[in-house]
């Protein structure tokens, strides 16, 4: 199913049952997963898109990073499998200056006019609405949610389940299952509802909350509040809050040290 127009390099290959519209243009190195659909004025260059993805009309996929120090070295982007790209959506293939590869993973989706740029490593599940933006290097875990028009910086980490809000401007990382918001954007709590509808169960649930708050509210430094029983319980996902934060180089986002009490107990109910 490959339109008359659409225009494919010799070093493309090209899956089973593959859906190529009028226009489109298959660069070097493409590599297409069975039952992939490439829509009109689609490009794709040096990259791996795994089964099942569709490609919407105008986006484009392994163009060159924006990025003044790339010198034509031979780098990549990997897709995972059922991913959606919208109209317009810009995929920037990785630099030498880091793993030469910008990889995304199953099942996510990309609305109009979003932009992932050079080196960035994106999880799986992972929404990004209109107009989002990541600078270079970023690493987005499993579940996130990113708003409409929201910046990202080059090199900050998104936890796992993190929701940032629509227009945020996201300096520095952003902690598992928190909800970011604001331009410069701070903790506004627990991402409760996509916790729930993930299925993640009521006890695990209050371990998380009872861990948010020996970080952000307990007043321990970092270092006791790693140390403290909450953050040590036997629960997969307090041991993912944990690591991030043991991980940590940017520094992370904090909560309104303007709130209330009040306030942060309601965004925690």
């Amino acid at each position: 199913m490959i339109h008359s127009t659409a225009i494919i390099h010799p070093s493309a290959k090209i899956g089973s049952g593959v859906t190529i519209d009028a226009y489109a243009i298959i660069g070097p190195d493409v590599i297409l997963g069975d039952k992939c659909h490439i829509q009109s004025h689609a490009i794709l260059e040096y990259t791996d898109l795994g089964a099942e993805s569709i490609v919407f009309p105008h986006a484009s996929i392994g163009l060159p990073p924006q990025h003044l120090k790339y010198k034509g070295e031979p780098t990549r982007v990997k897709t995972g499998e059922r991913c959606t790209f919208r109209e317009s959506v810009t995929v920037h293939r990785g630099t030498a200056l880091d793993q030469s590869l910008t990889s995304i993973g199953n099942d996510c989706y990309f609305m109009a006019l979003s932009h992932v740029a050079h080196d960035c490593r994106i999880g799986n599940n992972v929404i990004m609405a209109n107009g989002a933006q990541l600078a270079g290097h970023i690493h987005i875990e499993d579940f996130c949610f990113i708003s409409s028009t929201v910046g990202i910086h080059q090199f900050v980490r998104i936890g796992t389940s993190a929701f940032i809000s629509g227009g945020a401007m996201v300096p520095l990382d952003v902690a598992p299952f928190c909800i970011a918001q604001g331009d410069r954007a701070r903790i506004r709590g627990l991402n409760l509802v996509g916790l729930r509808r993930r299925g993640v169960k009521r006890d695990s649930i209050k371990a998380i909350k009872e861990a948010y708050r020996t970080v952000f509210q307990s007043g321990l430094s970092l270092k006791d509040a790693l140390a403290s029983p909450a953050m040590n319980v036997s629960d997969e996902h307090v041991a993912l809050f944990r690591q991030f934060f043991s991980a940590s180089k940017r520094g992370f986002l904090r909560p309104d040290a303007a709130w209330t009490e009040q306030q942060a107990e309601e965004v925690l109910s």
